[in-house]
């Protein structure tokens, strides 16, 4: 298990990995208005990362665990 799987269905909408993308950039805005330099770069560079990863994977190949048919044990 990864920590931050972003490769996880749950990130199969484009606008939740934009969200995510976009809160984690204004947040890191915050904290530099804060005068929070540590959290402001954490932020920033957590949105690049995220950016850069949700830019990369394939999410048409990612099974969906909601539509895939139940076994019956």
């Amino acid at each position: 298990m990864k920590l931050f799987d972003l490769a996880h269905p749950f990130f199969k909408p484009v606008w939740i990995r934009v969200a995510v993308v976009i809160v984690c950039f204004v947040w890191g805005l915050v904290e530099i208005a804060g005068g929070n330099t540590f959290w402001a770069i954490f932020f920033i560079g957590l949105s690049v990362i995220c950016g850069q990863r949700f830019a990369t994977i394939d999410y048409a190949a990612i099974a969906d665990p909601a539509k895939e048919p139940r076994q019956n044990d």
